[in-house]
């Protein structure tokens, strides 16, 4: 449908038209633009007429777009940027908790931290639970520790707390053991997580486990979330960072994406929202995944959500989790059961994203596409692997033969230090590996991992690529791996659309695009650095309409004819 709005412009544009036919509804003055366009980097206006952007150039460039209907709005300097797009984020699912959850993220100080935890419980019944769960780290706090039982306790004595640090470990408080019955006769399972005891067989409150009972459990304690405003909640918080669109690479079963569909169906959806599917079970994925894609096209855009394929988890023993060092060694039986599933997809024209935290995981994913490839041409399918924390430069040079992908997310932000630790001296360096994939040539694209292993929001992301400086200064990487802070905007706008085979449509300010667009509040080339995480936006528009208003800029008046 979008290739044939495009067709329908280009003819209007080359019938008679009537006198305001060429007229735009908005023209943007005085700004400095980064178009992400390398023919034409920089603009100070341009024109929109319905989604789409209409003129582009200097200021004289859109005068002729100027009719008696016309809203101008003056920049006043500001900088202008593609609508931002996260390629990897459970938005999905981590967005429909959003206001049930408590964020450290950004707290200065176990104590801040605490106090934000008290402040959301007090707002609560005493039955309904009070949660973090995970993207904070203990050094980024002036104590440099983490939390205590006795703190939560504490802080939270007659509301059940749990809090979570990254896919680690969790910790609850005193009224969160009592809740769950660890200490009574008969303790109940939870499937796939071990509870910590002293030498007495009490809960500690210490929780551990990994990436799917952790989620298992927390979808327990957040059943009173309100989900579809919690959803709509955190997209309109990502319209005000400058989001405009994202993939979510894996939501978890069919309910999980109801909230999602409903608000688009209302007209409420506020982002271009992409997803993909993965294995709902363990054994057995090849023909789970035949069976689900059956009846469905390998990919599909409607404007508003678009399908684009399989992700991330594609066969659970191939999937290395949060793994910080070598070792991940995946057997015989789970390569052959992703050689199905990648030959099926390779046949069928499915895009892919898979999981690969460490270099060996990689490794045994390539040994499987290099096998498909040779029968097929992938890189018309767009596949990628996503995090690789500790990719090495021959597993890239794989990678870019193939034609395949990297999508790049902000792990080491928060594990720097365990990558560190579990890895041959200097491997923090190179984590991730981004500068060497785009040396090579390799297509990067940029996503935050967020909500649990990353900061919602992309500026956080931005950043990091851009100063190398780990939360709580645990890792401070060289200037020579780091990126120009074009390189790492283009991996969140142009690259963005381009995995999302959007690329005609999103990701570059040009004549004939969408107007997905963001006004910033701060200048984003010329900022200092390690500020750049608390960019905001002021406008953002989503195909020309507002998604986002901060007032800080006049309000917009129609051009008064002479």
């Amino acid at each position: 449908m979008k290739k044939y709005a495009g067709l329908a412009l280009a003819l209007a544009a080359a019938l008679p038209i009537a006198a305001h036919s060429r007229d735009a509804d908005l023209v943007l003055r005085n700004g400095q633009i980064i178009t992400m366009d390398a023919a034409a980097p920089r603009a100070s206006a341009l024109a929109i007429r319905g989604e789409r952007i209409v003129a582009i150039g200097g200021d004289g460039d859109v005068d002729a777009h100027v009719g008696p209907t016309t809203r101008q709005l003056d920049l006043q300097g500001r900088t202008v940027i593609p609508g931002l797009i996260d390629t990897h984020i459970h938005a999905i699912r981590g967005g429909q908790t959003y206001m049930f959850e408590t964020y450290w993220y950004d707290a200065p100080s176990l104590a801040d931290a605490l106090g934000r935890l008290a402040s959301d419980a007090a707002q609560r019944p005493r039955e309904h639970w009070v949660a973090v769960v995970g993207s904070w780290h203990p050094r980024q706090f002036s104590e440099r520790r983490a939390p205590t039982r006795a703190d939560l306790d504490q802080a939270v004595p007659a509301h059940p707390a749990y809090v979570q640090y990254l896919y680690d470990y969790a910790l609850l408080n005193s009224r969160g053991i009592e809740v769950l019955g660890l200490n009574g006769p008969q303790p109940p399972e939870l499937h796939g997580i071990t509870v910590e005891r002293d030498a007495q067989g009490r809960a500690t409150g210490r929780l551990l486990g990994g990436i799917g009972p952790f989620n298992a459990l927390f979808a327990r304690l957040s059943h009173t979330a309100d989900r579809p405003a919690g959803l709509q909640a955190f997209l309109r918080a990502m319209n005000a960072r400058g989001i405009t669109g994202f993939i979510d690479p894996s939501a978890g079963a069919a309910e999980a994406y109801e909230p999602l569909f409903a608000l688009r169906d209302r007209g409420g959806l506020t982002v271009r929202a992409g997803y993909r599917i993965s294995a709902l079970r363990s054994g057995g994925e090849a023909q789970w995944f035949r069976d689900v894609m059956a009846f469905r096209p390998p990919r599909h855009d409607d404007g508003q959500i678009a399908f684009l394929g399989l992700g991330e988890n594609l066969v659970s023993a191939m999937n290395d989790g949060v793994r910080m060092g070598p070792g991940f060694n995946p057997p015989q039986e789970a390569r052959q059961e992703l050689t199905r599933i990648a030959t099926h997809a390779a046949q069928r024209r499915i895009p892919l994203e898979i999981h690969a935290y460490t270099d060996d995981a990689a490794s045994a994913i390539l040994d499987v596409f290099e096998e498909v490839g040779r029968e097929h041409d992938l890189r018309p399918l767009r596949w990628s692997i996503a995090h690789l924390n500790t990719g090495s430069r021959r597993t890239l040079e794989r990678m870019a033969r193939l034609g395949l992908a990297y999508t790049v997310q902000m792990g080491p932000y928060f594990e720097g230090e365990a990558i560190r630790e579990a890895n041959p001296k200097g491997a923090e360096q190179d984590s991730p590996p981004v500068r060497a994939a785009l040396d090579l040539g390799l297509p990067v694209a940029g996503g935050t991992d967020s909500t649990r292993i990353g900061v919602a929001g992309v500026w956080q992301a931005v950043q990091y690529h851009v100063n190398g400086r780990a939360i709580g200064a645990t890792v401070l990487r060289e200037p020579r791996v780091l990126l120009t802070r074009e390189e790492a905007l283009a991996l969140y706008t142009r690259q963005a659309a381009w995995l999302a085979f959007d690329e005609d449509d999103r990701g570059q300010l040009n004549t004939g695009k969408l107007a997905d667009l963001a006004v910033l509040d701060q200048p984003y080339l010329t900022m200092p650095a390690d500020q750049i995480h608390a960019i905001n936006s002021v406008l953002t528009l989503l195909g020309g309409k507002a998604v986002h208003d901060a007032g800080a800029l006049p309000a917009l008046e129609a051009n008064v004819a002479n």
